[in-house]
C-alpha cells in the first residue's frame, strides 16, 4: 500500500492531467491514475484532433455562454484561470496558441502537442502516472484521508481528486468510475443525457445523395422551440450525412435540449442567417436569371449540389409559374426540421449530468459531504457549448481544486512568498521529486 501521498488524482484526461501538473509544480506528493493504457485519449479527439483548448473572452463572457446553473457554478474557477491566463500558462510551457474564429487552438493545430505538453511536464516534475489502473472502491479512512482500491493496488491518500470525465466515448476510458465512486459516498448523481450530439431527421433534403458521405452548410441558425415558445437560437455550421445532422449549430441545440430536459420540441433552420429576406430575394432573382434551374439557383447561392437538388424539390412550389422570390427567401430562412431522435450518449461530445453541483463547493471544488474529496471536469454536472468551453471548464476547475488543496496543506500558499518561504518551497519540491523518482523502489515484486 502506498501511504504517503498528499493527493491522488483519478483520471488522466484533460482535468486530471492539468491537476497533476499543477500539483507537481506546487511540490505536492501526487499520484495520477488512469484506467486505460495511455493518458488523454479523449483529449486527442477534441476539435477534430486539433484540440480546441478554449474560447476567447473574459471570465464573465464565458460564464454567460455556459448558461445557468453551470455558469454561476464555474464563475470562481473561471476567475482563477480565464482563457487569457490559460494561454499564458501553455505558452510558458512551450505550447503557443492561436485564435481561429474566436476559438483557441495550439499553434500547430495538433492535439498530440497538447498531450505531449502535459506528459513532458509529468516527466520533468517526476509525477508518477499509473496506467491500466481502474479505480474500484473508495473507503473513507478511519484516520484522515481515503483508501482507494484498484485491484491488487491499494492507495492511502490525504486528498482525493476525481477527474474521470463523463460517460460518452467510453472507449477512451470515460465509463463513469468517478460518478460511481461519488455515489457510493452518498453524492447525488444527476441523470445522464447526451450533450453536443447529432440529431436524426426525417427530411429527405438533409440526406445527401448515396455517392456523398457528407454535405455541409457553412453557416446556419437553428431555432429551438417548445410548446409554441422559442427557447433559444444557435449559430454555426451544419453537416448532413446518411444517418444524422451534426455541426456546431446542431450540437449546441442538443446541449440545450438535454440541459432543459425537453421532452417535446421543434427545430427550424435558417440557411441564410446573414441575409435579410429582402436581400436574399434579390440574390435569388439574380441567380435565377442566369440559371433558370431551381437546384442550380440554390447552388449559385452557396448550397452544395448534394443538398441543393433535394431542397429544390422540397421547395418546388415556389419556382412554378412566376416565382415569388420574397416568399422563397422567407421559406429558406424558416425551414422546419422533422426530428426523429438524438444520437446516443456514447457518441455525444459531452455528458450532461453527473455529480450534482449542490454537493460541491464552487469556491474550492471540494465535496460538501466528504472533506478532502475534490472534483474537476466533466465528472460533475457541468457542460458548455461547442468551441473550447468544455476544455476550459476542465482546466479551470482542476486549477481551482489544486489551489484549494494547497491552501489546506499550507495556508500561506497564495500570498507573496518571503525568501525563506521560497527556500522551503524549493526544498519541498525537491523532496517531492525525490519521492516521485523513488516511487517504485521497495515496491513488492
Amino acid at each position: 500500500m502506498v501511504n504517503n501521498t498528499d493527493l491522488l488524482i483519478v483520471g488522466a484526461g484533460a482535468s486530471g492531467l492539468w491537476a497533476a501538473c499543477a500539483a507537481g509544480r506546487a511540490g505536492l506528493r501526487c499520484l495520477l491514475l488512469e484506467r486505460r493504457h495511455r493518458p488523454g485519449l479523449k483529449l486527442l479527439l477534441c476539435g477534430n484532433n486539433r484540440c480546441n483548448i478554449s474560447h476567447i473572452g473574459s471570465a464573465a463572457e464565458l460564464q454567460a455562454a455556459y448558461g445557468e446553473p453551470v455558469g454561476s457554478f464555474l464563475a470562481p474557477a473561471l476567475r482563477q484561470l480565464p482563457p487569457a491566463a490559460l494561454r499564458e500558462a501553455f505558452a510558458a510551457l512551450g505550447l503557443p496558441s492561436k485564435i481561429l474564429k474566436d476559438r483557441i487552438y495550439p499553434s500547430s493545430e495538433k492535439a498530440d502537442d497538447v498531450l505531449h505538453c502535459f506528459t513532458d511536464q509529468l516527466r520533468d516534475l517526476e509525477v508518477p502516472l499509473l496506467l491500466n489502473c481502474p479505480a474500484q472502491k473508495i473507503i473513507q479512512s478511519s484516520s484522515e484521508g481515503f483508501e482507494l482500491q484498484c485491484g491488487k493496488l491499494h492507495f492511502q491518500t490525504r486528498y482525493l481528486l476525481l477527474a474521470t470525465g463523463g460517460v460518452s466515448y467510453p472507449k477512451t476510458g470515460s465509463v463513469g468510475d468517478g460518478q460511481r465512486l461519488a455515489g457510493e459516498l452518498r453524492h447525488h448523481l444527476e441523470p445522464y443525457r447526451p450533450g453536443l450530439a447529432g440529431i436524426e431527421v426525417g427530411d429527405a433534403w438533409l440526406r445527401p445523395r448515396a455517392d456523398r458521405i457528407e454535405a455541409a452548410i457553412p453557416s446556419v441558425r437553428l431555432k429551438l422551440s417548445s410548446q409554441g415558445r422559442e427557447i433559444a437560437t444557435t449559430d454555426g455550421n451544419l453537416l448532413a450525412d446518411r444517418i444524422c445532422v451534426r455541426g456546431s449549430a446542431v450540437f449546441d441545440a442538443t446541449r440545450i435540449i438535454a440541459r432543459r430536459q425537453l421532452l417535446t420540441f421543434d427545430l427550424a433552420v435558417d440557411i441564410f442567417p446573414e441575409q435579410t429576406p429582402a436581400a436574399l430575394a434579390q440574390a435569388l432573382s439574380r441567380a435565377w436569371q442566369k440559371t433558370r434551374q431551381p437546384a442550380a439557383t440554390l447552388n449559385a447561392l452557396g448550397i452544395e449540389h448534394a443538398l441543393a437538388q433535394p431542397l429544390a424539390e422540397k421547395l418546388a412550389c415556389y419556382f412554378t409559374g412566376s416565382p415569388s422570390w420574397l416568399e422563397l427567401a422567407q421559406a429558406l430562412k424558416d425551414i422546419s426540421i422533422s426530428v426523429t431522435g438524438i444520437r446516443p450518449l456514447k457518441e455525444a461530445i459531452v455528458t450532461v449530468g453527473g455529480v450534482s453541483l449542490a454537493d460541491i463547493d464552487p469556491e474550492t471544488m471540494q465535496s460538501r459531504l466528504q472533506p478532502g474529496l475534490f472534483f474537476a471536469g466533466e465528472v460533475m454536472d457541468i457542460d458548455g457549448p461547442t468551441g473550447g468551453y468544455n476544455l476550459q471548464a476542465a482546466f479551470s476547475t482542476a486549477e481551482l481544486a489544486v489551489r484549494a488543496i494547497c491552501r489546506q496543506l499550507s495556508p500561506s500558499i497564495g500570498s507573496k512568498p518571503s525568501p525563506e518561504r521560497r527556500q522551503k518551497s524549493s526544498q519541498s519540491i525537491d523532496k517531492k521529486r525525490s519521492w516521485g523518482k523513488d516511487f517504485w523502489k521497495n515496491r513488492p515484486r
